[in-house]
Parts: structure tokens; C-alpha cells; sequence
């Protein structure tokens, strides 16, 4: 059953809390220089002090906020749009009045026949009414249309590889030992699975390094002995979920591009842990000294990333280095602890 849509804006998301920080002190820029240009002869630094006199309750304001909404999302609040709309709009405008009086001081008299918590509270409202409506309608624009196309797109150039890789190996031993056959048969269709499913939908950790397993298993079939990867998987939150399919394409990259160059062993290192919130992959294989073509590599990079930014935005990072002719590549992304529907 699909969940139902978030209007809260998630005030914990690295990308939201950069758009709201910097439309807040574009708008007290504009109202500052708007307010100032019909002084004649202003100084600057009389600009400059207006700014940071309105900075003062409203950077505090927007923090306040951000947590808030970041607490109300946490929480898995679930009632009608419009309740979720207005308590989104509330937060904002009661954090304003607090910090205003907090700022004001209990002697404060009245400006254009309001309260200066009153006026607060009106501006908070309404820069929460702004900021939650312009962050509903980009999560529409990429919901759910335009970004199942790109899901899709993306999807079908991760698919082919090791499904051609993964037959052959189970036809090179399917006489030899019927057994093994039968189990790797029973990988494929778990890769099949996988890939066939929702690239979207978060998995717990361990059943995605269980399909990266299986995928080795079957690669070591094809490669031999000389292909040995070593697991460490550190004390991770038991219900630590990633998106499905997304650590088998890097692990499938060190092996096309690691074990299948190289006439010798080729050891891949992948190392997962977490620290604080986050969870951080680490993947490292050996490349052959002589130059070879990347550009596939390369494309299956920039899908994942794209694949990052759509789920995560600017809360998840994938980098790439060449040290000691070995590729090492580090992915960071939030630890999603939701439990499994």
C-alpha cells in the first residue's frame, strides 16, 4: 500500500535546508533594499545593520523551523493535506513571536498599530506558506511522471550485463555439478527479481549485501579463485535501509573492471559501517596498468548518482579516486531506519 504523500517539508534534507537558508536572506536582501532605497543618501553600513537586525530573528526563526519540520516528519505524521499544510505554516510564525519578544524585550511598544510579535508572526507565516508551497510543488515535479521516466531510463542501462555474465556461468557448470547449478540458478532469479522490482523502493541493508553475495558467487564461477572479495560490514542499525539495487552495479564495476583486465588476483575490498546518521560504502579493486576503455564505467557512475540525487537530493555522495593503481570508491548516504512494510 503507498504511503501517503508528505506535505511537512523534511527540514533534516541537506537540499532543503540550503533552498530555505537562501531564500530567507535573498528575501531580507530585497526587503532591506527595498525599505532603504527611498532614504536618499543611506550609507551602506545603515544597509548593512537593517540586514542583520532582521537577520536576527529571522535566521534563528528558520532554524527553529527546520528542526521542527525536520521532527514532524521523523514522527511519520499522518493526517489531510491541509492539516499538514497549516501546521507546517504555524511553526514558522510561532517561532517568530517567540524569538521577536525574546529579541524585543517585554517593553516593546507598537509599530503601524501592530504588536512587533504580531507583525513576526504574520512574516513567519507567511515565509512558511511560501517556503512549504514552492517545496511541494518541486517534489511534484519530479513525482511521480517525470521521475518514474527517469527511474525507467535508468533502470534499463543498469539491467544487462550480468544477466548475460550470470547464464553463461550457470551453463558452464550445469553438467559438471547439477547442484551448484541449481543454486546459482536460484541467485539469478534473485537478480532477476531485483532488477525487475522498484529501483525507488528502500531494502533493508543486509538483504542488499545478501544479493551482492550471490552476484560474487556467480562470478566466481566465470573468474575462478582469482577473483576473492573481502566483506567488512561493521555494527550498522539492524534496520538500516537502502534503495534495492544499488551496491550491485559498484560491486559488478571493480569486478568488469578490476578481475576480468587482470591475468592475476584481483582483491575486492568492500567495507560498510556507519557513523552518526550516516552510512558510508566503501569499495576498492585493483585496474590494469594499461589504459582501458571507461566509458562504462563512467555511465553506470552517473546513473547511480542520478539515482542518489532523485531519492536523496543533496543528502547522499558518491566520489571516485585512482590511489596506488587501485579504483576506490566511497558512497555516503542517510541511514534510512524505517521499518519494512
Amino acid at each position: 500500500m503507498p504511503e501517503t504523500q508528505p506535505y511537512i517539508p523534511d527540514g533534516c534534507n541537506a537540499g532543503t535546508i540550503l533552498r530555505v537558508g537562501v531564500g530567507v536572506n535573498v528575501a531580507l536582501a530585497v526587503v532591506v533594499l527595498g525599505a532603504r532605497a527611498a532614504e536618499a543618501g543611506a550609507p551602506g553600513q545603515q544597509y548593512s545593520a537593517a540586514f542583520l537586525e532582521l537577520a536576527a530573528v529571522a535566521e534563528p526563526t528558520t532554524l527553529v523551523s527546520l528542526l521542527t519540520w525536520c521532527l514532524l516528519r521523523r514522527m511519520g505524521l499522518r493526517a489531510a493535506p491541509y492539516l499538514q499544510r497549516l501546521l507546517t505554516w504555524l511553526v514558522p510564525a510561532l517561532a517568530a513571536i517567540f524569538i521577536n519578544r525574546l529579541a524585543a524585550g517585554p517593553g516593546a511598544g507598537f509599530v503601524g498599530g501592530l504588536r512587533p510579535d504580531a507583525l513576526a508572526g504574520g512574516l513567519g507565516f507567511l515565509g512558511g506558506a511560501l517556503a512549504q508551497h514552492y517545496l511541494e510543488l518541486r517534489a511534484h515535479a519530479f513525482s511521480p511522471a517525470i521521475d518514474e521516466a527517469k527511474f525507467q531510463a535508468l533502470q534499463s542501462r543498469i539491467r544487462p550485463h550480468f544477466f548475460f555474465n550470470s547464464l553463461n556461468a550457470v551453463l558452464a557448470v550445469i553438467r559438471e555439478d547439477p547442484l551448484r547449478a541449481e543454486r546459482m540458478l536460484e541467485s539469478v532469479a534473485e537478480l532477476f527479481r531485483a532488477v525487475m522490482g522498484d529501483v525507488k523502493r528502500l531494502v533493508p541493508l543486509e538483504q542488499e549485501l545478501d544479493l551482492c553475495r550471490r552476484y560474487v558467487e556467480i562470478e566466481q564461477t566465470r573468474l575462478g579463485e582469482r577473483l576473492r572479495v573481502q566483506w567488512n560490514v561493521g555494527a550498522v542499525h539492524p534496520r538500516a535501509r537502502v534503495p534495492q539495487l544499488l551496491l550491485q552495479p559498484i560491486i559488478e564495476n571493480a569486478v568488469r573492471y578490476g578481475a576480468e583486465r587482470l591475468a592475476g588476483n584481483c582483491d575486492i575490498e568492500v567495507r560498510v559501517r556507519q557513523q552518526g546518521f550516516k552510512l558510508e560504502i566503501f569499495v576498492s579493486n585493483p585496474i590494469a596498468r594499461e589504459p582501458v576503455q571507461r566509458e562504462g564505467n563512467q555511465i553506470g557512475l552517473n546513473n547511480i548518482r542520478g539515482r542518489l540525487a532523485l531519492i536523496y537530493d543533496l543528502e547522499a555522495s558518491l566520489e571516485t579516486r585512482v590511489r596506488r593503481e587501485r579504483f576506490e570508491l566511497t558512497l555516503t548516504l542517510p541511514v534510512e531506519a524505517k521499518p519494512a512494510a
